[in-house]
């Protein structure tokens, strides 16, 4: 993933209760950002991560990716900034991996894909879904 010097992949967690940091998972195999697009994915869906208001994939120190979830006027959207656009031409090339899983599959984007659309975006470092099907509130 990228030119990183540092190799240590991280997601992080920010609990809404406390406004706190929570690492959720350390990322030692694999692609880092097919296990943030999963990580993501499930928590838009309500599957993972209740309790928690935005998720981030850092690279040691660094923060890759931050992904939140915004209410407007009554309407729920995904919201997911990236580093740089490299990074965001990587979230949309790649597909989910699972914990010790490896392969890149379609584990929950055919779900999220039932309830969200993507939104055309100008900011090349930035991804945003609109719930259309309005069935997942925060």
């Amino acid at each position: 993933m990228g030119n990183y010097i540092n190799t240590n992949f991280y997601v992080y967690g920010r609990i809404k209760e406390t406004d706190s940091y929570d690492l959720l998972a350390e990322i030692k195999d694999g692609n880092p950002m097919s296990r943030f697009k999963h990580e993501v994915y499930a928590y838009a869906l309500k599957k993972r991560h209740n309790g928690i208001k935005s998720l981030y994939l850092y690279c040691g120190y660094t923060r890759v990716a931050k992904a939140i979830m915004v209410e407007v006027n009554d309407l729920l959207y995904l919201e997911i900034s990236f580093m740089a656009a490299e990074n965001a031409d990587e979230w949309d090339q790649c597909q989910e991996q699972i914990p010790q899983v490896y392969v890149d599959i379609k584990w929950l984007e055919n779900s999220f894909l039932n309830s969200w659309v993507i939104l055309t975006e100008e900011d090349k470092c930035l991804r945003k879904y609109e719930n259309y099907k309005m069935n997942i509130k925060t």
